[in-house]
């Protein structure tokens, strides 16, 4: 398809005029009389994104700047703690906690004398294991000194049977004793 002539002449005229007007008339000038809202609704701004590449934008971004003019509490505010808190390893995070330069900065002294010892020995059953063993070493001292009585009993028995010269075959068994009284 061929432009007609009077088109194609206006063209050149124009493409002539115009380097000599950008040269003389000042831009602002031009600007104050261009309808700005109007023009920016005619721009496609995809069409305009897919040309960008993004790559290269970002090469030349300069984050330091960036992030100087980002407001910190404005963006902890906006984060949900209980979500951050759902994403951590908690044994991850254990496993990379030194122990020992964390526990030297607690006062230990300190923190025992916030420390309730009677309800924690209370909790601890501790009073209910010294009354057990102490029962039990009383029954034990009792069982003992009975069997020594008895011990000494049987002795004194036998030496009152030969100072009175007794038969000891005939003396009653704690057996026969026992049948008799019932």
């Amino acid at each position: 398809m061929t432009t007609p002539r009077p088109v194609a002449a206006l063209g050149r005229l124009a493409g002539k005029v115009t380097g000599r007007v950008v040269e003389t008339v000042p831009p602002d000038l031009i600007l104050d009389h261009i309808d700005v809202d109007a023009l920016v609704d005619r721009v496609d701004v995809n069409r305009i994104l897919d040309r960008v590449d993004l790559n290269h934008v970002l090469d030349r971004l300069d984050l330091n700047r960036v992030l100087e003019r980002v407001d910190v509490n404005q963006l902890l505010d906006r984060i949900d703690p209980d979500r951050l808190i759902d994403r951590i390893d908690v044994d991850r995070l254990a496993g990379r906690l030194d122990l020992q330069r964390l526990l030297a900065g607690v006062d230990l002294d300190e923190l025992l004398r916030t420390v309730d010892v009677e309800a924690l020995v209370r909790r601890s059953g501790v009073p209910g294991l010294v009354v057990e063993s102490q029962t039990q070493l009383a029954g034990s001292l009792l069982d003992l000194i009975r069997r020594q009585l008895a011990g000494l009993d049987a002795v004194l028995d036998r030496v009152v049977n030969r100072l009175l010269r007794r038969d000891i075959g005939s003396q009653p068994t704690a057996q026969r004793l026992l049948e008799v009284q019932e």
